[in-house]
């Protein structure tokens, strides 16, 4: 009993420390490769980042104010990058942008009223059934600038 507890517990402080080392590696990729793509808007401060792996979606409710004009930029690892597509939709679920077809990290608006949009970001499976399943870290960057 003591053993399975013991390891049970091991296995859980590994996961703690993996995914905090992952998490930091993301924000300093997102440092380094990312960032710049926003030049000429001014960040909107928050880090939306997370290791995805094929086979994956992540979903994030962002506030866009009107009177501005901004850029959504997905930046991901190459490992995943031709694949990784992005919808943006509105309150009532409807796509107003599609990565999916476009073949674009980047996406420029501006919105006529103050409103909450949906961001998601698919990682499609690549058919590496019998393989590791690749992975990499994404993230969201959201600039904006008075129009």
């Amino acid at each position: 009993m003591k053993n399975t507890l013991f390891t049970y517990s091991l296995l859980i402080a590994l996961s703690l420390a993996f995914t905090q080392y992952a998490e930091a590696q993301c924000k300093s990729f997102t440092k380094k490769h990312c960032l710049s793509e926003l030049e000429g808007y001014s960040s909107n401060g928050q880090y939306n980042g997370a290791v995805m792996f094929e086979g994956e979606a992540a979903s994030l409710v962002q506030t866009f104010y009107s009177g501005k004009d901004y850029r959504l930029f997905i930046c991901s690892h190459d490992a995943i990058n031709d694949s990784l597509f992005y919808e943006v939709r509105d309150y009532k679920k409807n796509i107003l942008f599609s990565s999916k077809d476009e073949g674009t990290t980047m996406f420029d608006f501006s919105v006529e009223s103050t409103q909450q949009l949906y961001l998601t970001i698919i990682v499609p499976d690549m058919g590496t059934a019998n393989e590791l399943k690749k992975n990499g870290c994404v993230s969201i960057l959201i600039g904006f600038k008075e129009n």
